[in-house]
């Protein structure tokens, strides 16, 4: 029991490690005044945190998005395009996985409705 437990943290505080990349990678690219100096240095620090915690199997196919954004950024870190470029890309790719989560917390099934001789 106490394995399990241990197992549910270690993957839910990667799984916010992830949000936190992503979410943290969105503020950045909204800010006007950066530089891709500044991007590179800060994708760094924040990618460093990430690895700080240790990585879980995650069956979610939103997690996976998470985990494909990661390799994203890191090839626009090494591409040669522009900041705005890098910016618009990051805000792009984030709001895509955002919207597959929407998506799927508002998926309602339609509830029956019976017939009073259905009963």
């Amino acid at each position: 029991m106490k394995e399990k437990k241990v197992e549910k943290y270690l993957q839910t505080r990667y799984k916010r490690e992830l949000e936190r990349y992503l979410n943290r990678m969105v503020n950045f690219a909204k800010a006007q005044s950066r530089s891709r100096d500044d991007f590179d240095r800060y994708e760094a620090k924040m990618r460093e945190k990430l690895e700080s915690v240790e990585k879980r199997e995650l069956n979610s196919a939103y997690y996976t998005q998470l985990e494909e954004f990661l390799d994203k950024v890191a090839r626009l870190k090494e591409g040669d395009g522009t900041m705005e470029e890098i910016a618009s890309e990051i805000l792009h790719e984030a709001n895509k996985i955002r919207k597959s989560r929407r998506r799927k917390s508002y998926n309602r099934t339609q509830e029956k409705r019976y017939d009073e001789g259905d009963w």
